[in-house]
């Protein structure tokens, strides 16, 4: 452990003799340097200030620094569980495989985040055609190599064929995951809120070959989609669909070896920034995490009336153990008995009937109709469905309360649990009853704002504790001779062993059926460690500085730079202008803000979409100042065109490509030539630049002429020779034209 630097390390007479030091130096007119003197008694009371300060400063120590944080509404961050997707194979029938399904990474444990339905079929053939060309990329995929989803354009009416060796099943949710290529100079920027609309600039179509209307000829119907996290294959994610009627077989070029089954995805409008390149397609695919699930709950609604059903697809609920709870009109928990059969329930008897279905994985929860059975009291989530593992059957009781202050419990016994996944519970038995009733306990970051009645608890993963308040500072829980403190859900799990490579998710924590595989075609991401305190400051740091308001151009570039799953590669805020205005600057529209996007693109002129612009200004919207009227547009680009006669050395006069290669890198909307960027929105193209260019070439002699062409919409070109372009506006290369002469030849 590094030693904590000593801040306190000089004294109030050092202080005042360095000050006085520096007085001949800094003010030489100052000649008294005497104790009368009013300057050195100034002197003497910062010194006196600043070793206050230091003595103060030395003694923050780590809490006191939480504390500081907690002030600008930060806490270090909790460990992060990785995350991977699975694909099955090698299942002879349909199977269900509930969420939660435990898969192992050698003693890692992974739990899958949906129900998945798992399809016998397997991906044969994967195909693209454009109008040009049709390609056969199937080695592709099995072997990770990227290719264009719908060639390296991505026109309207580009298809994407994928062939299955027997026909998919009808009226069944089919899961197919597609893993883009994302090794890209920009990066997407992380979604803040899944919730946060991301908007494609194409469109895609879904379709399957089955019988037409005669049944005998082929043709291509819509499929129905269910959910689409790729949005338009823009980014990875997952089609869910399902198939309306038979497929019917057919052969299709380049691959007409034999007949297939075929599904078809169809590029309806373009408009990509980056055309899809596809890494890897998998059917019977499905996200997991790195965690394990001890115990969790699934809260449902009571309408009040007689016979209420519930039902629920998780693993952990059709394997484990369970409890049900049930809200009473006291506002208290009370565990109901779970029965084979409601017919010996008596009307007042707090019971229900449990039943599972083994092939749909399904777990159905049945409660009376006050004559067998009592009835749930009407209200938002007021049943709790409780599933636990056998193993934790015993540890989720924390233990007894004795009824004191500040009451101390033991629960890692060496494992990281996630603290967003608890939920504690304390009972006690009520005057005159049998059985415990429950309260909810919530947990803090400590009791600074806790009150006496508030049933709060800290949880401290360092040391594996929990703690209780001290009846002023939190509650204290009722004190019990027998255990009355237990864990409804408890989640272990998360740091950076889970980031694991591929291949290494290959086994089942249930029992597989014969010949079922599985596999992580890609490594896991995204564990992480929780955050230190050190890392914590880091982090406000960084937050702190980042823009929450759009008032300046500054602030719009910054806050449009960040949108949420886009690769924004430059920004450009313009104040008072409007689109279509002319004469700016020198005629303004008052409250106008534009601001123009570039989004990455292996084009030569990135131009942003329909729902990239669309997007930008959900997010922008959020930020801007109500009277501000907001435009969010494309970059105009302007193609510039330099001729250039110019003057080598001999053994240099056949570089006309390096010159050319040059005049590119400058004239490039995303290059190196002007700073970090590019060329600067609505920069002048001076002929001066282009001189500057060449003539550090080596073997230049000189320039002897140069003149500029242009295309494009909004520039003027001046008596000088320079184009001017429009504040909105970026330029890129045409095909330049140098011719080269030899100084010998002159």
């Amino acid at each position: 452990m590094l030693p904590i630097p000593n801040l306190d390390d000089r004294m109030f007479e050092q202080m005042v003799m360095e000050a006085r030091k520096s007085i001949p130096k800094l003010f030489p007119e100052w000649t008294d340097e005497n104790a009368h003197d009013p300057g050195i008694t100034l002197l003497e009371l910062m010194s006196w200030v600043t070793e206050m300060q230091q003595y103060y400063l030395n003694r923050v120590t780590e809490r006191s620094e939480r504390k500081f944080l907690k002030l600008l509404g930060i806490r270090p961050q909790d460990a992060v569980s990785a995350a991977c997707e699975v694909t099955f194979t090698g299942n002879e029938g349909q199977l269900v495989l509930p969420k939660g399904t435990p898969l192992l990474a050698m003693d890692l444990r992974f739990e899958t985040q949906s129900t998945v339905q798992l399809v016998p079929a397997t991906l044969e053939k994967v195909l693209v055609r454009t109008e040009t060309a049709a390609a056969n990329y199937t080695s592709n995929n099995q072997a990770k190599i990227a290719f264009y989803a719908f060639g390296a354009e991505a026109r309207k009416g580009a298809h994407l064929y994928l062939g299955f060796d027997r026909a998919l099943p009808v009226d069944t949710e089919i899961s197919i995951y597609f893993n883009l290529f994302d090794r890209y100079p920009v990066k997407v920027n992380p979604l803040l809120d899944k919730t946060d609309p991301l908007v494609s600039s194409a469109k895609v179509a879904w379709s399957f070959a089955g019988a037409g209307k005669e049944e005998q000829t082929e043709s291509w119907l819509p499929i129905e989609t269910h959910s689409d996290t790729t949005v338009h294959l823009s980014q990875s994610g997952e089609l869910k669909f399902s198939i309306t009627s038979d497929m019917k077989p057919m052969s299709l070029y380049p691959a007409d070896d034999r007949s297939r089954y075929w599904i078809c995805c169809t590029l309806e409008e373009d408009g990509y920034e980056l055309a899809p390149k596809i890494e890897k397609i998998t059917l019977n695919t499905v996200r997991a995490v790195e965690q394990e699930t001890l115990s969790e709950v699934r809260a449902f609604n009571s309408t009040g009336e007689p016979n209420q059903r519930y039902e629920l697809i998780s693993h952990l609920a059709y394997t484990g153990l369970h409890t049900v709870q049930v809200l009473d009109e006291q506002g208290r928990w009370r565990d109901w008995h779970v029965v084979a059969s409601l017919k010996a329930c008596g009307p007042d008897d707090l019971c229900c009937e449990l039943q599972q279905d083994s092939v749909r994985r399904v777990t159905r929860l049945r409660f009376g109709d006050g004559e067998h059975g009592s009835i749930p009291p009407q209200g938002a989530k007021r049943v709790r469905f409780i599933a636990y593992t056998a193993d934790f059957d015993y540890g989720r009781w924390v233990g007894n309360s004795k009824g004191l202050p500040g009451q101390t419990f033991e629960i890692s016994r060496g494992r990281a649990f996630k603290p967003s996944s608890m939920l504690l519970q304390v009972g006690y038995r009520p005057r005159g009853e049998d059985s415990f009733v429950w309260d909810d306990w919530t947990a803090v970051d400590d009791f600074d704002n806790s009150k006496s009645t508030d049933r709060h608890y800290v949880y401290d993963a360092a040391a594996g504790t929990i703690r209780f308040g001290n009846n002023e500072a939190g509650l204290v829980p009722r004190k019990s001779g027998e255990p009355n403190i237990r864990f409804l859900a408890l989640q272990a799990g998360g740091g950076v062993r889970g980031n694991v490579k591929d291949g290494l998710v290959t086994g089942f924590g249930f029992a597989a059926a014969p010949g079922m595989s599985v596999t992580n075609p890609f490594a896991a991401r995204g564990g992480r460690e929780a955050e230190t305190l050190a890392q914590a400051k880091l982090r406000v740091q960084r937050e702190l500085a980042a823009p929450t308001r759009a008032v300046t151009a500054e602030d719009y570039e910054a806050i449009a730079k960040a949108a949420p799953g886009l690769r924004v590669a430059r920004v450009k805020a313009i104040p008072l202008y409007k689109p279509g205005m002319r004469d700016f600057p020198r005629v303004t529209a008052p409250a106008q803000m534009t601001v123009v996007v570039v989004p990455y693109s292996e084009s030569d002129k990135p131009r942003a979409g329909k729902g990239f612009l669309q997007t930008i200004k959900q997010h922008l919207d959020r930020h801007r100042l109500l009277t501000t009227e907001l435009h969010v547009i494309p970059a105009a680009y302007i193609k510039i065109t330099v001729h250039a006669v110019v003057v080598m050395e001999p053994k240099y006069k056949n570089e006309q490509r390096r010159i050319v290669l040059e005049l590119k890198r400058l004239l490039a909307p995303m290059d190196h030539g002007q700073g970090e960027e590019g060329w600067r929105f609505g920069r002048t193209v001076y002929k001066g630049d282009i001189y500057g260019v060449i003539s550090r070439i080596k073997g230049v002699v000189y320039v002897q002429d140069i003149w500029l062409d242009a295309e494009g919409t909004g520039f003027h070109k001046d008596g000088a020779g320079d184009i001017h372009i429009p504040p909105y506006a970026l330029v890129y290369s045409g095909d330049h034209e140098v011719e080269t002469i030899s100084l010998t030849d002159l």
